[in-house]
């Protein structure tokens, strides 16, 4: 299998193949191996590397012929949120440099029991907490369509490796859209599943207070639904399960659609109208559905949404926990180089918090979540644009040096992703969909919103675009095979 042959194929192509003896699970791990090996000096999206567990893997695979949609298929983990037994976990921070492997995470627990070799990490801001992916450790993630814009955060090396051929799926993580931006960024689908259907960590009752989903970023709807199959059911004991409403995500991709309501919103949550690049894509996309039979009407948010600074105060708790957790394991405080400034000046605003200010900001995201869900009563979707710009270029945003000034992180923030958040407060099913206005042009995203624990609805009506579209053709210059 060579470069080009493994990259035009999706996960569960890849499985069918290997199922059908057309080659190894060896091969297309080697085929995978090559890939990173060839892109990654141009592109910096995977920070660590697993190959020889991912190559005893494979063969230990191909010896006891295990079967499952994504069985044998290479995938990625983030460097963040979860934890494995053969690889750290460094948050992308140099405090952690030289952390040592831990346990498998649940989740990550689920990928292997699917049969998915792990064959490294992506890189990601440090903490996850920024809307590109420049890290000072580890250094900036470039875009395989254009080296000089974002990849988007805060899965971007994830993105950047899917959109590459690197591997056809990804883990990512989304408190605030850190799945759908990279997949705008990079022109791959994206998926957000209702707060709560994947698990987070066993010890954790939930992450960034409820916002965060962990899934994956992947080129095919139907790579995304089969792993959410692989994942979504609770761990025992959670007080507040989430349970996935069809027996398949995969088996209900074909099923026929009944006529939706589909609110359409180029306005961001503030009213302000997007760009002419971002009309045009959502424009496309109404259109589409509308010749599928769907009702097109016009959305806009609640005029009196209440979006504040409050919001990051949310999920700013768990990276102090991660790092206090880190100076009793090592007994010392962090030197001033081995963290970047937002992460220290989340230090200093967590210990400037109270409990009443962490409960009013839980009521507040409670509230809003209220109106916007209230606004969408009538609706079954609502599609918008998924970033409120193009990519920004390099170095745009700014949370690791001196200069880093929060207030204009967080209204830079606001500006070009105003969509994303919005879904986890809410905690809602959400996807953001690659669109090719021109031939061989960056795709732009736009994004797809449901109704909690309609996941099911979101992925077949991306199905239906993505057969409409036809992004599976979408190539950017930097691709596995063209490298």
């Amino acid at each position: 299998m060579n470069a080009e042959e493994y990259a035009e194929l999706d996960g569960i192509a890849l499985s069918l193949g290997i199922a059908n003896g057309d080659y190894s699970c060896g091969e297309v791990t080697e085929a995978c191996i090559n890939a990173i090996e060839r892109l990654n000096p141009i592109l910096n999206a995977v920070i660590m590397k697993n190959f020889e567990s991912a190559r005893s893997n494979a063969l230990e695979f191909d010896r006891t012929h295990f079967s499952g949609p994504l069985a044998g298929v290479p995938f990625l983990l983030k460097d963040v949120n979860v934890f494995t037994h053969d690889m750290p976990t460094t948050f992308s921070c140099a405090f952690f440099r030289d952390a040592l492997p831990n346990y498998d995470s649940e989740i990550v627990k689920r990928w292997r029991q699917a049969g998915l070799i792990v064959v490294g990490k992506t890189n990601t801001p440090e903490f996850a907490e920024d809307f590109v992916c420049e890290p000072t450790f580890r250094g900036p993630t470039l875009n395989p369509w254009n080296e000089s814009v974002t990849v988007g955060g805060s899965s971007g090396g994830a993105g950047a490796a899917v959109a590459s051929g690197m591997v056809p799926i990804a883990h990512g993580t989304d408190l605030g859209g850190s799945i759908r931006i990279p997949a705008a960024c990079c022109g791959v689908f994206g998926f957000k599943p209702t707060s709560g259907l994947n698990p987070v960590d066993s010890g954790q009752s939930e992450l960034a207070s409820g916002f965060n989903s962990d899934h994956v970023l992947t080129r095919s709807v139907r790579d995304s639904a089969a792993a959410l199959d692989a994942t979504s059911r609770p761990i025992l004991g959670y007080r507040y399960p989430v349970m996935k409403k069809v027996p398949s995500y995969l088996g209900c991709l074909d099923q026929p659609l009944r006529p939706l309501k589909i609110g359409v919103c180029l306005h961001t949550p503030m009213n302000k109208l997007t760009p002419a690049k971002q009309q045009a894509a959502v424009l496309k996309v109404s259109d589409l559905l509308a010749e599928n039979g769907h009702d097109i009407l016009t959305y806009e948010y609640p005029s009196d949404l209440d979006f504040g600074n409050w919001l990051d105060s949310l999920w700013m708790f768990d990276v102090v926990n991660e790092l206090e957790k880190r100076i009793k394991e090592v007994g010392r405080e962090p030197e001033p180089d081995e963290l970047e400034a937002m992460t220290s000046y989340i230090r200093e605003h967590v210990n400037t918090m109270t409990a009443m200010d962490h409960y009013r900001a839980r009521e507040l995201a409670h509230r809003n979540s209220v109106k916007v869900m209230t606004s969408m009563s009538e609706l079954d979707l609502v599609l918008t644009p998924a970033l409120g710009s193009n990519p920004v270029a390099l170095g745009v945003f700014d949370s690791r040096t001196e200069a880093f000034d929060y207030q204009v992180w967080a209204d830079q923030g606001a500006e070009f992703a105003p969509f994303a958040y919005v879904c986890n407060i809410t905690g809602q099913p959400a996807a953001s969909l690659p669109v090719q206005l021109e031939t061989n042009q960056h795709p732009c995203g736009v994004q797809l919103a449901g109704h909690i624990g309609q996941d099911h609805v979101v992925l077949q009506v991306s199905a239906l675009l993505e057969r409409a579209l036809g992004w599976e053709a979408y190539r950017p210059p930097a691709r596995a095979g063209s490298i």
